[in-house]
């Protein structure tokens, strides 16, 4: 009986402990995905350092950091390549991932080149494609184990080659 009642004492414990234990999961991958995309800011701050000394501002690739990124109207194109090269984080060494399978080779996935009349592109909250020429594409990383298509769990870059300009953020709601 006490061996019972000890049991059930702990199993109730256990359960009401579980969903503080998978918020801290969840938190942890969401202060992971923040970290990279702060990390993502600072590259592209030392990117634009980089195109300024070399005066490289028209050029379609540029040497950074021993690695060679392919520009679109003076700015990283929004390709795994590019990005893969910007970045110092654990991503799949060459190709993309599928946004509808976990990745399970690296920390994190990625899928670039995204427009919105792509197959594999998601919405991205607050943000509105306006352009119509074809050339504004998005870059989305998200961590191991997730899937980009089903959670909300990510990072993403945008080359918006129609107005000369970018926009980065994450999406954590999902992690």
């Amino acid at each position: 009986m006490e061996m019972t009642i000890v049991l059930a004492t702990s199993s109730f414990i256990a359960l009401a402990a579980l969903p503080i234990f998978i918020d801290i999961h969840r938190q942890a991958y969401a202060s992971m995905l923040q970290s990279s995309h702060s990390s993502l800011n600072t590259a592209l701050t030392f990117f634009r350092a980089r195109l300024q000394i070399d005066g490289a501002e028209q050029n379609q690739h540029l040497l950074y950091a021993d690695r060679t990124i392919t520009m679109l109207n003076g700015m990283p194109e929004a390709s795994a390549n590019s990005i893969r090269s910007l970045l110092d984080i654990d991503l799949p060494v060459s190709g993309e991932s599928l946004i509808d399978e976990p990745c399970r080779e690296s920390d994190f996935c990625i899928i670039g080149l995204q427009h919105p009349n792509s197959t594999d592109f998601v919405d991205i909250p607050n943000y509105q494609f306006v352009d119509h020429s074809g050339l504004d594409r998005v870059v989305y990383i998200w961590p191991q184990g997730y899937t980009l298509f089903d959670e909300a769990c990510y990072f993403y870059y945008v080359n918006q080659a129609s107005t000369d300009s970018i926009v980065k953020g994450h999406v954590t709601r999902g992690c």
